[in-house]
């Protein structure tokens, strides 16, 4: 995995790659999220992102209806933003990328 994909493990052992979106920290649930989107297909996915030992971290279910509204809506503002500012890599600005949140690298490519 390097910062903008994640390979999922399915159960039946098949390895699946995913372009990572972006990433949250909800004060309101106390957790980190991972918004994601499997390479080749259109449904985005998300997951609750828990670190473990040594900068490693495990994904766990999104477990309330409560939450999954919260992700929807910020799925919505950032392809709203994206959409908007004209930004190849989605960050919303692209006027030096002064967002913290933004992985773009100040859009530089």
């Amino acid at each position: 995995m390097d910062d903008k994909t994640l390979v999922l493990t399915m159960e039946d052992g098949k390895e699946v790659t995913c372009d990572i979106l972006f990433t949250y920290h909800s004060d309101q649930f106390e957790k980190d999220y991972v918004i994601f989107q499997p390479r080749g297909e259109e449904q985005l996915s998300a997951a609750i992102y828990v670190e473990e030992k040594e900068g490693k971290g495990a994904l766990q279910a999104v477990e309330t209806e409560e939450e999954w509204n919260m992700l929807e809506e910020l799925v919505n503002d950032y392809y709203s933003n994206s959409t908007e500012s004209g930004c190849s890599h989605s960050c919303g600005g692209c006027s030096g990328c002064s967002d913290e949140a933004c992985d773009c690298d100040g859009c530089d490519e």
